[in-house]
């Protein structure tokens, strides 16, 4: 019959999709072609992401753009971003039937969680992103995850250009992240401050004892980092040359996005958002006033907070 016909067909890898992801369209019924009007936003997509963006800031981009997702939709959701960077035919390759149909009458389907055989070819059509970017991405994915739990929070970026340093502030005595504070002193003076979130988690009982920090600290120390990495460069060229021949294609990445940054670089005077999401992981803030600004390439360099 016809799905006994398919399954023959996927084993031999020459049945792929009758509904093309976005950045792609059907040839001869089944195949894929890449539809380049679509194929450069996909390569945005996954370039932003190893830029530091977050899904929900890629969706809310690709929404204010006037880009229509596969289905025709105006509004592209995180989730939808997510299942870009996870397909693996935008390497060129096909993982054939992922999900398949329970109830023929209602045409019903449901994911394949191992009910019946899935299918793996490589090298099945033209790749939109090359191996090492897309196993990149895979990496970067389970690094933030992580990162999330680890730090006890749920969002690893939340609307950067009036918030920067979302998530990425962290409590050096509980390892959780810290929240921003909008406080106003006696004189009406409005300031931002960073106060770890553990610190009022019961309404009216104090938590964890660390201190505040200002916004403004931190991004002096961020500069500062940023500028010492700079000014230093030659004393990191043997740490990121050691990092390109890594097993791990997300750290070799890190090393030469590195390496492109700092090369004849200026000292930064002043935050630039977009160039912060490409190199800060964190800033650990301890009780002593120390702040450890870490980098995404894994250095790490200490500035003092009186």
């Amino acid at each position: 019959n016809l799905k006994i016909a398919w399954r023959r067909m996927m084993a031999a890898g020459d049945f792929v999709t009758t509904n093309p992801p976005f950045g792609y369209e059907l040839v001869d019924g089944c195949g894929l072609r890449i539809k380049e009007s679509e194929a450069d936003i996909v390569r945005w997509i996954f370039a932003s992401y190893l830029d530091g963006i977050s899904t929900r800031e890629i969706a809310k981009s690709l929404t204010e753009r006037g880009i229509l997702t596969t289905e025709g939709n105006a509004v592209w959701n995180p989730r939808s971003v997510q299942l870009i960077l996870d397909n693996e035919k935008y390497k060129g390759d096909a993982l054939l039937q992922k999900s398949y149909t329970v109830d023929f009458l209602t045409k019903k389907r449901t994911q394949n969680k191992g009910e019946i055989q899935m299918f793996y070819v490589e090298y099945d059509h033209d790749a939109i992103i090359s191996k090492r970017i897309w196993e990149c991405v895979q990496l970067e994915i389970k690094r933030r995850k992580k990162y999330l739990e680890e730090h006890g929070t749920n969002a690893y970026s939340h609307r950067p250009e009036s918030n920067p340093f979302a998530s990425k502030i962290i409590c050096g005595d509980c390892n959780k992240v810290f929240a921003r504070k909008g406080w106003r002193s006696s004189t009406g003076v409005d300031r931002k401050v960073w106060q770890c979130s553990e610190r009022y988690k019961v309404k009216g009982v104090m938590g964890c004892a660390n201190r505040h920090v200002e916004e403004e600290t931190l991004v002096k120390a961020y500069l500062m980092a940023w500028n010492a990495l700079v000014e230093n460069r030659e004393d990191f060229m043997e740490q990121w040359t050691e990092q390109l021949q890594s097993e791990n294609l997300l750290e070799g990445y890190r090393a030469e996005k590195f390496i492109e940054y700092t090369d004849g670089a200026e000292p930064l005077t002043e935050m630039d958002t977009d160039f912060m999401l490409k190199t800060l992981d964190h800033i650990k803030v301890f009780g002593d006033g120390t702040l450890l600004v870490v980098f995404l390439d894994g250095t790490e360099i200490e500035c003092k907070n009186e």
